[in-house]
């Protein structure tokens, strides 16, 4: 009799339990309906401190559903209620998928799933604005995933998976992805000069020259995979075909300032390059400073070419100043230093208009200002112009002075 009892007891608190569990249930899915979003948190918390509950692809689905209620608010106190709420629907919902095995709960799985792809990806462009780029790959791929679940390929944001995690610096990763939208031939031309550059990374030069061969076959007009192309010739240190690559898309787009400048940055590297004789350096320094002149016509606030060009005068000052140097030590001949001394102060006068003018076309908070100013400063110090170099210091301690404090300081500790 006492055994008869027992059992008794021991079905009636299982009953009693699962009651509880089932009306808790009950009660969030009714206060979720009527959009009371903290009274069905605090049902499905109290449903979830049972054991056998974890085990309901429910529960799991009612907290997946809450957790994009929460994501979807306009309420300030209904966000309050989860950090992350899109991660956590996330979450909860992938659980949701692999407890309902009978399909009990398909149709209301389907639906989170179609908002959950629309959440995702909106989580995914918030990261890129901001600039995470490893979390903005991470939402796209999620978002992609989502759409494969409805048997369809959001290709598109696929690519916007691939390319963050590019931009992240996540090589394998981003290859991976490219791989598969070239599979399945996604009409994208920077999928292949993407291919190109990250092979380059990895240090694989002949793969990286078949994927923009492959992908120049199948867009033969796109200045994209003409530029890396030209990329991959400088690399490899064949400048000659770089110039080649570069030339062919001027006779086509004659009036593009870019593949001037692209083809001015290439004779730049040039000349500036030991490996080629004197002859063939001042050869390139000629033929760099026509292409960017021709680039400033097209575009007279070519920012990188007016910066380019007054770099590469200053720097050939500076090597005139350093042979006059050199020479000057080895004859003592102050005569010819004061020669070779009009040579580099003429050069250093060529680049000062276009440093000048660098500086105007940037705003302040322009990431290359500092540069150009840090460039004004030595210029004017190197030519003795000791008002401009006063000003231009006044420039840089008003924008850059944190820097020269923070640097005092590590030198006095």
């Amino acid at each position: 009799m006492k055994r008869i009892l027992f059992v008794l007891i021991v079905i009636l608190v299982s009953a009693s339990i699962a009651s509880a569990q089932g009306r808790d249930m009950r009660r969030a899915g009714r206060q979720l309906n009527r959009g009371n979003l903290d009274q069905a948190k605090e049902y499905i918390e109290a449903a979830m401190q049972y054991e056998e509950v974890l085990e309901d692809a429910e529960i799991w689905l009612l907290q997946a559903q809450l957790f994009i209620e929460i994501a979807l608010s306009e309420e300030p106190e209904f966000r309050a209620l989860a950090d992350n709420p899109v991660d956590k629907a996330d979450e909860a919902l992938a659980k949701a998928v692999e407890l309902d095995t009978d399909d009990q709960h398909l149709l209301d799985i389907q639906q989170a799933k179609l908002i959950m792809s629309e959440l995702v990806f909106n989580e995914g462009v918030e990261a890129y604005n901001r600039e995470d780029m490893g979390a903005a790959s991470d939402y796209f791929y999620r978002a992609y995933e989502y759409s494969e679940s409805f048997g369809s390929k959001d290709t598109t944001t696929l690519y916007n998976a691939a390319l963050a995690a590019e931009l992240n610096h996540n090589w394998d990763r981003s290859m991976e992805m490219y791989l598969d939208l070239r599979e399945m031939k996604y009409d994208q031309p920077y999928i292949y000069s993407s291919l190109a550059s990250i092979s380059l990374h990895k240090g694989d030069t002949v793969q990286g020259t078949r994927y923009i061969q492959e992908g120049r076959e199948l867009y033969p007009d796109n200045l994209d995979l003409v530029f890396t192309e030209a990329n991959i010739h400088i690399f490899t240190g064949n400048v000659e075909e770089a110039d080649r690559t570069l030339s062919i898309a001027i006779e086509r787009d004659p009036e593009n300032p870019g593949l001037y400048f692209a083809l001015g940055a290439n004779y730049d590297r040039m000349s500036q390059d030991t490996v080629y004789s004197a002859e063939d350096r001042q050869f390139a320094f000629e033929q760099a400073v026509d292409a960017y002149e021709q680039a400033l016509e097209l575009d007279p606030n070519y920012f990188d070419a007016v910066y380019n060009l007054g770099a590469l005068y200053f720097n050939e000052g500076l090597n005139q100043f350093e042979a006059a140097e050199e020479r000057l030590r080895a004859t003592q001949d102050f005569q010819q230093y004061q020669e070779d001394e009009k040579e580099f102060l003429a050069s250093w006068q060529q680049a000062q208009p276009y440093l000048e003018r660098a500086k105007d076309i940037l705003d302040e908070d322009d990431p290359n200002y500092r540069t150009v100013i840090i460039s004004l400063v030595e210029l004017y110090a190197r030519t003795n112009q000791q008002e401009k170099l006063q000003e231009i210091e006044e420039v840089f301690m008003k924008y850059f002075g944190d820097e020269v404090e923070e640097l005092q300081q590590q030198q006095e500790n």
